[in-house]
């Protein structure tokens, strides 16, 4: 039979109250009794109930991990599960769970579901599940959260996010340092957020120094490898003078590389090519692509810590740029 609770209270003289007081480090207690209750723990080898702790300070140690989700995500979204493995390690470190919900369509509705299921004390937001209501509702519940990724609408919610304007000039700015001075972008539709941030830095970088980046040499896509392959033709065709193109993402950037092989364009010689994140595809394209990459793992490590803050101290609000991207230079931009 298992040593409860009782049995801890009756060896060491005292109320079951107190046991509990002491395993939650009530600041009540004398130490002399503080003592007593652990050496009866330590003799009969009890092993307090998580979950009735956690329920004895209001408290379920545990955070749900919101996102969207459909078929094939892990292709279309390949950096999800390193954002996922970031944050659970964090919060691991710290005696939470991680609970995954993944929504076909988000909804106020699921999100109260959470909310009002009191089976957890937070919830981890990916910015593609946010939505003006669903913002609006948690903030007015002061329900803690972080959302990863900023919102592409004025809200009042607590968010961290890479700077991605600050890649589209690091972008920028190492094909200037190669010499480049016709540099084309092909990018997400108008409403990518992700996209027209890094678009921005770009175009920031080369304001910096006297050039601009003539509307005729921006592409706008739905980000396919297919829309990838087709824009760099259309450019490479319309303007034979473009000596370096920007992906807005991998998947453009992998066919980009593959247009740019087709049609006989030496690279990084003729074209030099950056693109952003270095999985799944800059490794792998031939030549092996230059990016500007984000420790995606790091991004969600950084969101549970501040998500952990949130929950302790209410009144904390955050919202912010927090990794730093990193510049890997390879064969496609190396002289």
């Amino acid at each position: 039979m298992s040593v409860t609770i009782k049995d801890v209270a009756r060896i060491a003289g005292t109320s079951i109250s107190t046991v509990s007081k002491v395993v939650n480090g009530s600041p009540t207690i004398s130490e002399a009794t503080i003592k007593r209750v652990n050496d009866a723990i330590k003799s009969l080898n009890y092993v307090p109930n998580e979950r009735g702790r956690n329920l004895a300070r209001k408290s379920t140690k545990n955070v749900a991990f919101v996102t969207k989700v459909k078929r094939d995500m892990a292709f279309y979204n390949p950096h999800l599960f390193e954002v996922m493995t970031g944050a659970g390690k964090a919060l691991s470190q710290r005696g939470y769970t991680m609970e995954f919900i993944g929504l076909n369509a988000p909804s106020i509705e699921e999100i109260k579901k959470i909310v009002d299921s009191k089976s957890v004390d937070g919830m981890m937001i990916h910015a593609s599940a946010l939505t003006p209501e669903i913002a609006k509702y948690i903030v007015k519940e002061r329900f803690p959260h972080a959302v990863m990724g900023m919102p592409n609408f004025p809200n009042g919610v607590c968010w961290i996010d890479n700077d991605n304007n600050l890649s589209g000039q690091l972008a920028a700015k190492h094909l200037l340092s190669i010499e480049r001075q016709k540099i084309a972008f092909i990018g997400g539709k108008q409403n990518d957020l992700i996209s027209e941030l890094r678009l921005e830095g770009v175009d920031e970088e080369l304001g910096h120094h006297m050039m601009s980046l003539p509307k005729e040499y921006i592409v706008k896509t739905a980000s396919t490898q297919e829309d990838g392959y087709q824009a760099t033709i259309k450019l490479i065709k319309n303007h034979p003078e473009i000596d370096a193109i920007i992906c807005a993402n991998n998947i453009l950037d992998l066919g980009c590389i593959n247009a740019l092989n087709d049609l006989g364009k030496k690279i990084p010689e003729e074209v030099a090519v950056v693109t952003f994140d270095d999985y799944p595809y800059a490794i792998i394209t031939k030549p092996q692509t230059t990016a500007i990459n984000i420790d995606v793992f790091d991004l969600g490590g950084q969101a549970a810590r501040l998500l952990i803050e949130k929950i302790n101290k209410p009144n904390y609000h955050f919202q912010s740029y927090i990794t730093v991207p990193l510049l890997v230079i390879r064969e496609s931009t190396r002289k």
